[in-house]
């Protein structure tokens, strides 16, 4: 089956797969388990004056401009909430999108998952002169060619699923995986981290990165599946529905030690007495970027400025790895404070997300692909990514306002 031939879920599971695949595509099918019905996160009361405040903030800082990016964030993350098909079971009917070919949420909140498989163009899309997305709408990775080798963030959520839709299309682009110096592993989510340990055997010398908060998991993971124990949820692929015999069990098994890494050569620790942290990291005679730990999403979320070329330029693109996490909301504004300030600092004024789906990078993609010289929402300048980060931060102080106002609901 060829690469073209493969469609993604934004959790990491096969089209094909989740259709009804034969024994042989077992080992490739994954997502998470479906939960029972729940409320979902979202609006049931009119704001109380504090998350009003804050809304009203990442609003203005939302509509200094056009951006489509920055303003997607704020309509979902502030407005509507994140919520998931999966997820209406509390009476509510799913809206249907507007147009799938340019945003996967609908007018009130809904991800439409099944819109995120569509796989990337061949070769990937290029959106940088040296910067490219590859994966499909929903979840990707990206990969920068510096003059000091391959800089790469996110892995996929397999070793089949990255070989699929990375490996085989990295030549198209031009790029050779062998020249990969540097993997960041954004966080320790399965979908994330699946195709470490093939880029260490393709490329043994490959330093992998990624925060020690969440390293300490993915260590804890692989620890107990070579014991044969139970793992820490989420650090690591999960079946798409429990496994039924000992066959079963032991695929699942055999695919988890692989798509845990092996090791992980650089962990960024928080500063002392704090959550978050940066350190600069030098790749070569001509490279430094900055790994910024800023938990939410998950303890040890991290982020990465890379110098990048556009348009004969240099530029900071800072690449992000997650979503939200409600439980979490006040943390992730202060780590999106910190992460806002050391952005100011590097000079990132590029952005994007390893979620395509996330401010429908994915439609901007697409189009960067099929015209390069059409608009770049991504280059937003120093005030963009500012203000990108500051309606995030903004919004997630409003959610967990709004949880403890009780005007909304949480999953």
């Amino acid at each position: 089956m060829s690469s073209r031939a493969i469609a993604l879920v934004i959790s990491g599971c096969l089209l094909a797969a989740c259709a009804g695949a034969t024994p042989q595509d077992a080992a490739l099918a994954f997502s998470h388990t479906a939960d029972p019905a729940r409320p979902f996160r979202g609006p049931i009361r009119p704001d109380l004056p504090l998350a009003r405040g804050y809304n009203d903030a990442a609003r203005a800082l939302a509509y200094a401009d056009d951006n489509p990016l920055i303003r997607w964030a704020y309509r979902v993350w502030c407005e509507t909430g994140y919520r998931s098909p999966e997820d209406a079971g509390a009476g509510q009917e799913v809206d249907e999108l507007i147009d799938p070919a340019q945003d996967l949420v609908s007018p009130q909140g809904f991800f439409h998952s099944r819109f995120a498989r569509t796989p990337m163009p061949s070769g990937g899309a290029r959106f940088l002169d040296n910067a490219w997305y590859f994966g499909a709408d929903g979840l990707g990775v990206i990969v920068v060619r510096t003059p000091d080798g391959l800089l790469m963030v996110d892995t996929m959520t397999t070793p089949e699923e990255f070989e699929q839709v990375v490996l085989s299309e990295m030549p198209a682009a031009g790029l050779n995986p062998a020249d990969i110096r540097y993997v960041f592993l954004g966080h320790m989510h399965a979908d994330h981290t699946g195709g470490a340990n093939v880029v260490q055997r393709l490329a043994p010398e490959a330093k992998v990165v990624m925060g020690a908060p969440d390293a300490a998991i993915v260590d804890q993971a692989r620890e107990a599946l070579r014991n044969g124990e139970t793992p820490p949820p989420g650090a690591t692929v999960r079946w798409r529905s429990r496994p039924t015999d000992a066959a079963e069990a032991a695929a699942l098994h055999q695919t988890r030690l692989r798509s845990v890494p092996n090791r992980i050569d650089m962990r960024i620790e928080p500063e002392p007495g704090q959550t978050t942290g940066s350190a600069r990291i030098r790749i070569g005679p001509s490279t430094e970027v900055v790994a910024v730990l800023n938990p939410g999403h998950t303890p040890g979320q991290m982020s990465v400025i890379i110098p990048v070329q556009h348009q004969g330029e240099t530029r900071q693109l800072l690449v992000l790895s997650g979503n939200d996490n409600p439980d979490e909301a006040a943390q992730y504004a202060r780590s999106m404070d910190y992460l806002r300030s050391v952005a100011a600092q590097v000079g990132a004024d590029t952005l994007i997300n390893t979620h395509g789906y996330q401010s429908a990078m994915f439609y901007h993609l697409r189009r960067l692909q099929a015209d390069p010289s059409a608009s770049n929402p991504f280059a937003m300048g120093r005030s963009g990514v500012d203000r990108f980060l500051g309606v995030f931060a903004e919004c997630q102080r409003a959610t967990h306002q709004r949880l403890e106002d009780g005007t909304w609901l949480a999953f």
